[in-house]
């Protein structure tokens, strides 16, 4: 059974991790870095999650954005679930095309302060996550 049954839990759970990081101090500062639009893709459910980062702030579109993202990442929910974990070794997920990257690999690259941010706090997220649910 998949970790998230519909877009919705998708949205709830990864979404939400996202929201969460822009309150933090250090993603604070990164998004201010940036001048980046990811998007990243999902099946399984079918679902998208797209970070605007652009005049220092950043913004959430869970679903449809109308935003041309400049990198892009594939995944299913499942895997998307253990990469949030920091249990997916990347370079071996994009080997076996279970994470398929469009884009620069600049810009993929400069994701990766942000990627740390979120993998420190996805299981304690996670967790309340599921205690709501049931």
């Amino acid at each position: 059974m998949p970790v998230f049954a519909t877009a919705e839990e998708l949205y709830i759970c990864i979404g939400g991790l996202f929201e969460r990081m822009k309150s933090q101090a250090q993603v604070q500062q990164e998004l201010a870095s940036l001048k980046l639009t990811v998007r990243f893709a999902y099946t399984k459910p079918e679902a998208s999650v797209t970070l605007v980062a652009r005049d220092g702030e950043g913004i959430i579109h869970c679903g449809e954005c109308n935003e041309k993202p400049d990198v892009e990442l594939a995944m299913t929910g499942d895997v998307a679930h253990h990469f949030w974990l920091g249990e997916v070794n990347v370079m071996g997920a994009i080997t076996k095309r279970q994470i398929v990257p469009t884009g620069s690999l600049s810009k993929i690259m400069a994701l990766t302060p942000l990627i740390k941010a979120g993998i420190q706090i996805y299981p304690q997220h996670y967790q309340k996550y599921i205690e709501k649910e049931k």
